[in-house]
């Protein structure tokens, strides 16, 4: 017990730290582990600029990239694949999304833009257990929808899914219902045309 009070009070300090160093949010679904050990993870910056952290197997010897802000781009969340490279997700004003591939020591890679959708929000990402090389993106409709995205490592979108909606429930990140209502197929994010229309110095 003393020893897990002793971790508690170093982690404590040692986020006290990085606090006072880098002042921002420390949003949720925005870390992950890759099968290296090291855990990677993410700070959002109130300009929405981010910074990309990773520290080792001991949770020691941090290195960071910063990237952004860019106009109109908000960062979401982000993940990390048995590859050891971390992907972000990002949402546009108008509803589009761009994936990012980061490297294991957080280089930004390439991206693939997507949407917008009309009524779809984007909401979270997460790692495919099933399929280690993939993940899925989680988006959420005004009229009660969800749909699941599987994406592979090179952010091609695969397949994908969609739910509800189910009278009395609200879908909420990294939960979907269990079934489909017939609904307007061209509101499903898999389903439309994949452009962007915005201008921004979002990494193409």
């Amino acid at each position: 017990m003393k020893n897990l009070f002793g971790t508690k009070l170093l982690i404590t300090a040692a986020i006290g730290i990085w606090t006072a160093m880098f002042p921002s949010v420390l949003p949720a679904q925005t870390s992950g582990v890759g099968c290296d050990g090291y855990t990677r993870f993410l700070w959002t910056g109130t300009n929405s600029e981010i910074s990309l952290w990773r520290v080792d197997g001991n949770l020691n010897n941090p290195i960071s990239q910063t990237y952004g802000p860019y106009d109109g781009w908000t960062p979401v969340a982000l993940t990390v694949l048995c590859n050891n490279y971390t992907y972000v997700l990002w949402k546009y004003t108008d509803g589009s999304i761009s994936l990012w591939k980061v490297d294991p020591n957080l280089n930004y890679v390439t991206s693939h833009i997507y949407g917008p959708y009309n009524g779809w929000i984007p909401e979270s990402l997460s790692p495919d257990q099933a399929v280690p090389g993939n993940m899925r993106v989680l988006w959420r409709e005004t009229l009660g929808y969800v749909s699941i995205w599987d994406v592979d490592s090179n952010l091609n979108l695969l397949f994908s899914r969609v739910y509800g909606p189910y009278f009395g429930w609200t879908p909420q990140a990294g939960a979907a219902a269990a079934a489909r209502t017939p609904g307007s197929k061209s509101a499903d994010p898999a389903a439309v045309s994949m452009s962007h229309s915005g201008t921004t110095a979002m990494p193409q």
